[in-house]
């Protein structure tokens, strides 16, 4: 069973190996690559850091770790990264940015920083400063679209990690030739919701954006032999 992994690295390479420790046929092939920025924190502390990706965490934690009283991340895979970078943080029970809003205390009339890529939906910030926040955002990196070659009668299903993963996928695998039918794996109904103006109607929400997330679906999957 052939699965198609969209995300970025190095996200893709880890999901890959879990998925073929549990039987499954990894295919790699990421339709966004990563890039880097060069960045300036703002002046002065925070009372609490944001990082709303894994990317922005990995490149951006040992810089401003040293600058803020509290950190949240925006899922799971976030908060393992700061982990690593000796950060703990609170992680958000739904992996977007109106589940961080929902998870944060009182921020009224506090300095908070935002560390993202260039781009995204822009919906913390502005939710932020309507509480009454002091908000700085600093962009660490873009996301550049790839094309990857696919072979769609090699495919037996896809994961997308991200809406702007999954617009790009739905571009990629169109262009190849490839059905609507293809079962897609998204972290959230958010990102699932995009399903029908992509043109993909076999989209399958997980809990999350982790390999543990996508397993189990695909395992559910298995079971009632959607795939």
């Amino acid at each position: 069973m052939s699965i198609w992994i969209t995300r970025s690295e190095p996200g893709a390479t880890a999901l890959a190996e879990s998925l073929e420790g549990a039987g499954f046929k990894p295919f790699k092939a990421p339709v966004l690559r990563i890039e880097p920025l060069a960045f300036e924190p703002p002046q002065g502390g925070f009372d609490a850091a944001i990082f709303l990706s894994a990317h922005g965490a990995r490149l951006a934690a040992q810089t401003v770790k040293e600058r803020f009283r509290r950190a949240f991340a925006v899922g799971r895979r976030t908060r393992q990264v700061l982990l690593e970078s000796g950060i703990e943080a609170t992680a958000a029970e739904a992996e977007s940015s109106e589940g961080v809003l929902a998870k944060l205390p009182d921020l009224a009339d506090r300095r908070v920083l935002l560390v993202s890529g260039v781009g995204g939906r822009n919906v913390l910030g502005p939710g932020l400063e309507r509480r009454g926040a002091d908000v700085k955002r600093l962009e660490v990196y873009r996301r550049v679209p790839v094309f990857p070659l696919v072979d769609c009668a090699e495919i037996d299903a896809a994961v997308a990690s991200s809406g702007d993963g999954f617009r790009q996928a739905a571009g990629v695998w169109f262009a190849a030739g490839g059905a609507p039918e293809l079962p897609v794996l998204v972290p959230s109904a958010r990102v699932g919701a995009l399903g029908p103006e992509l043109g993909l109607v076999n989209v399958i929400e997980c809990a999350g954006a982790d390999s543990e997330a996508v397993l189990a679906a695909l395992r559910s999957m298995k079971r009632e032999c959607l795939i």
